[in-house]
């Protein structure tokens, strides 16, 4: 029996189709990403790689060169000595410099014991005569405030 052309529900992911969404994942695209540049349901692959352990295969290794190539991507910094662990002159240099700024920000050098209006708004617990264990930390800090 010879197959009908026409007839029924056309070739959605054909091996042209499956080329080229492996091409973008390579080139970084992320899976649904790559689906919607070619216009096919972002299941349509997931439902292939499911039944074909060669697309499976070929998709997991386009995942991995695009992941490499995505990273290769970002700008050298902070977010890259954090996140990526790149260790470069450049990146070590800015994360150092970050670290530092936020430091000086969290600490920063004031005379506050020299006057205390320099202080700011800072005011004193007063216990005013409970003892302990009849007021609850919570109490004294709602006090304080």
């Amino acid at each position: 029996m010879t197959a009908r052309r026409g007839r029924g529900r056309p070739t959605v992911f054909e091996p042209a189709t499956r080329t080229a969404y492996l091409d973008l994942l390579r080139h970084g695209a992320r899976l649904g990403e790559a689906a919607d540049q070619l216009g096919i349901s972002r299941a349509t692959p997931a439902r292939l790689q499911k039944t074909d352990p060669g697309f499976a295969a070929a998709v997991e290794e386009a995942r991995a060169v695009g992941a490499k190539v995505r990273r290769e991507g970002v700008p050298h910094g902070e977010y890259r000595y954090n996140v990526l662990e790149c260790r470069c002159p450049v990146c070590t240099r800015a994360a150092t410099q970050a670290r530092t700024g936020r430091r000086t920000e969290a600490n920063p050098a004031t005379d506050a014991e020299e006057s205390p209006a320099a202080a700011g708004d800072v005011h004193p617990i007063r216990l005013g005569g409970a003892a302990v264990g009849e007021s609850s930390t919570s109490f004294l800090l709602a006090r304080a405030s």
